[in-house]
């Protein structure tokens, strides 16, 4: 369903209708105005779609696409996969698609508006321009047809994680449809290149050309649109793992500052990409505007080839083969499999931060599990504090404002599971500033986190509750929309402005 989807949605885009005028300088009011002109007389129109992907320089997926389209949303698709004719047809109330390979006819209620309509197409264009430099090259032919050249800059060229770094396109000078369009990544090498062959316009195509015939015998599935489009639910990692057929996997190791924002899970996919059926968990790590994505799949008839991956570096991940992709712009991917779960990290960490990533995934056993003794435990947090000798006594009470006392916090990881903690520190209630590193705090299954905090207190009172809060990130609990801390520790302390005899508290435990 998802490839027959991208492809539908795809189709639409890349024959936008775009109009320019000969001038060198183009604006954008210029370009929407004859697209809303020359568009209204567009009744219908036919061709091949050619389009070619690169990887690293050289091709890496080549193919032909059938298009007969005619207003208002009307579409017929005729492709090869796999040696077999593909056939798409949607005929204004339902998206038809059948696979042969199974035997199966997918139909798709199409909802009363189109996915994309001709005020979309229109949108398209304004952005391209209004976000991009463009100029016009010149005239060149495009299957016979002439055709004038236009390129497009984005205007954030100094951005490095800008994945396009230009767009060239061929507009047609009779039709003022675009012939052919090429994509440059932000090292200039050319990644996607579309071209549209044999165009004929507004031959009076009729409607029986887009009515689908169901293979004798086959079986019809339909399929709910806005189901299918739905974003999946924002999990915990424990309700996922409880929704999940397969066993989550979780690196071992996260770089400093990363902490596991959304865990995300799809249901099974009868229809996907290339005929497999697959399961796939999304684990998005973020540290502020940055962020990774874990993406682990389970195929139950995976296809030996993955195309995509063709022409990717091999690289060893524990022994076992991976490959690494690095051809859009500052977006990385490292691929491999472990325990019969395909993993995807994608990111922009460099490269040996993304292998280190990786080598911390471990393969959880399929096997009966040997019970031990940490098994049989039920999963816990220790969490204390101790005074600047490190013993449970001598905790600094009394302050002067503006000096500050140390107070040494501990946490103990026995979930039985790595774990992202966030502490805070509050006085009386409000928040006193910690480093990131004492604020985001990520622990392996059985290690200690130990480190010296400094607290300074903003303001005078006595008897002020400081409070220690920790908050497990995979086991929130919220209170009247207030998060509630997983462990809570307190101290009573006093701030004045003179000076008073050191005061020393008792012993302070987990609550």
């Amino acid at each position: 369903m998802k490839h027959i989807k991208i492809k539908f949605i795809l189709i639409f885009i890349s024959l936008a209708i775009l109009v320019s005028g000969c001038e060198d300088k183009l604006s954008a009011e210029e370009i929407v105005e004859q697209v809303q002109e020359k568009e209204a007389n567009l009744e219908d129109y036919s061709g091949t779609m050619h389009t070619t992907v690169y990887l690293n320089g050289e091709k890496n997926l080549e193919e032909e696409t059938r298009i007969i389209y005619k207003k208002p949303n009307l579409m017929k698709t005729l492709g090869v996969e796999d040696g077999q004719e593909v056939e798409s047809v949607s005929d204004g109330e339902f998206a038809w698609s059948y696979d042969a390979k199974t035997n199966t006819v997918t139909k798709i209620k199409l909802p009363e508006e189109p996915l994309l309509t001709e005020k979309d197409f229109v949108n398209i264009i304004g952005n391209l321009v209004n976000e991009s430099e463009v100029s016009m090259l010149g005239v060149e032919a495009v299957d016979g047809r002439s055709a004038y050249v236009l390129e497009a800059r984005p205007k954030t060229e100094e951005n490095e994680s800008e994945l396009i770094s230009r767009t060239k396109i061929w507009v047609d000078k009779e039709t003022w449809m675009v012939l052919k369009s090429s994509i440059y990544n932000n090292e200039g090498n050319l990644i996607i290149e579309v071209e549209m062959r044999d165009l004929k316009i507004n031959t009076g195509i009729p409607d029986s050309k887009f009515k689908f015939e169901i293979p004798e015998g086959a079986k019809v599935e339909t399929l709910d649109l806005d189901e299918e489009l739905k974003t999946p639910d924002n999990l915990s990692l424990e309700e996922a793992r409880e929704q999940a057929s397969f066993k989550i996997l979780v690196p071992e190791y996260i770089p400093d500052g990363y902490m596991l924002n959304s865990t995300m899970i799809s249901e099974k996919d009868e229809t996907g990409a290339e005929g497999q059926s697959s399961e796939t968990v999304i684990l998005s790590y973020q540290k502020g505007s940055e962020n990774f994505n874990v993406i682990e799949a389970v195929y139950e008839n995976k296809s030996e080839e993955n195309t995509f991956m063709e022409g990717a570096e091999k690289i060893s991940i524990n022994g076992t083969e991976g490959k690494y992709l690095n051809e859009f712009g500052n977006t990385k991917m490292l691929q491999w499999e472990l325990g019969g779960v395909e993993i995807n990290l994608i990111g922009s960490l460099e490269k040996a931060e993304m292998l280190k990533i990786a080598e911390s995934f471990k393969e959880l056993s399929t096997e009966v599990d040997v019970l031990d003794a940490e098994s049989l435990m039920e999963p816990f947090t220790e969490f204390y504090i101790l005074g600047p000798d490190g013993t449970a006594e001598n905790y600094p009470t009394d302050y002067v404002l503006g000096d500050n006392g140390t107070i040494i916090v501990a946490v103990i990881n026995h979930e039985q599971k790595p774990v992202n903690y966030t502490m805070e520190v509050r006085l009386e209630n409000t928040s006193l500033p910690l480093p990131d590193d004492q604020k985001n705090i990520y622990i392996r299954n059985n290690e200690t986190w130990e480190k010296a905090v400094t607290i300074t207190p903003p303001f005078e009172g006595t008897n002020m509750n400081l409070q220690f809060l920790l908050y497990n990130n995979d086991k929130k609990e919220m209170l009247e929309n207030i998060s509630v801390p997983y462990r809570d520790l307190h101290l009573w302390i006093n701030v004045t402005t003179q000076n008073l005899s050191k005061n020393t508290s008792t012993p302070i435990t987990a609550v």
